[in-house]
């Protein structure tokens, strides 16, 4: 009986999987990106008194560019499938460094997008979680920051990014601050190369509803079974104390 239930919610979970991008969006004519290609970033506008979306008249998000570089006087600029280390210089002026502060306390996430294919516009998100403390007179700041994509077929599919050392740097308002990007595009999927020596990823072909089924019902199972045994491990411990207690 506990089989067919599962396989049954496994299978109502399998219907309702939607592919990314949803065709809804109608992108497949786009051209997909190129080795170098730019990849602007597009990040959540915020106030900074509380960390709020800021919102169009028409009720839309705003969203504005990545934080600028002073050594190109340009949001800092990203290019499809080069792994590289970038040295940003940000100059932490009122507005940018109490939206730090939002971040670092994780009051507001430091929320952007980049688009799946050029000019799509239809985002993937990505957070930057910036690691620091924050002081009554500055903050400390760790600025280093690796960045993670993950792409499938010349699309990007995902990204992340966080601080990734142990050390920081004391900020006050006013303050030029190199910060340093170790971008890395990835896939998931065994690696290939084409003709132009890009590596890429060869990803398995999707699976059946039924099988994406039986996937679900047995993890299900497995789940079922170390709740039980967890809990049968409870009892166990609850009657060796009582048979403790009585023989005291």
């Amino acid at each position: 009986m506990l089989f067919p239930l599962l396989l049954l919610v496994g299978s109502a979970l399998a219907g309702r999987i939607r592919p990314f991008p949803d065709p809804e969006d109608d992108i497949s004519k786009l051209p997909v990106y190129a080795r170098n290609d730019a990849v602007p970033l597009q990040c959540n506008a915020r106030q900074i008194d509380n960390g709020e979306h800021k919102f169009d008249s028409q009720g839309n998000v705003v969203y504005a560019d990545f934080l600028k570089c002073q050594e190109t006087a340009k949001p800092l600029a990203l290019k499809y499938g080069l792994d590289e280390q970038i040295e940003c210089t940000v100059k932490f002026e009122d507005e940018i460094y109490h939206l730090f502060q939002l971040y670092l306390h994780n009051d507001a996430p430091f929320s952007c997008k980049v688009d799946v294919k050029p000019k799509s516009g239809v985002g993937v998100p990505i957070v930057f979680q910036f690691r620091g403390v924050v002081e009554e007179s500055h903050f400390d700041l760790d600025p280093n920051v690796n960045v993670l994509f993950m792409t499938k077929d010349n699309q990007i599919v995902s990204g992340t990014a966080w601080s990734s050392s142990l050390n920081t740097t004391k900020v006050i308002i006013g303050d030029s601050v190199p910060l340093k990007f170790d971008v890395k595009w990835l896939g998931n999927g065994n690696k290939d190369t084409d003709a132009s020596g890009m590596t890429f990823v060869r990803f398995p072909k999707h699976h059946s509803p039924l099988i994406i089924a039986m996937y679900c019902a047995g993890s299900l199972v497995v789940g079922a079974v170390v709740a039980i045994g967890l809990g049968y491990k409870r009892i166990s411990k609850k009657i060796q104390l009582s048979d403790l207690n009585k023989v005291d």
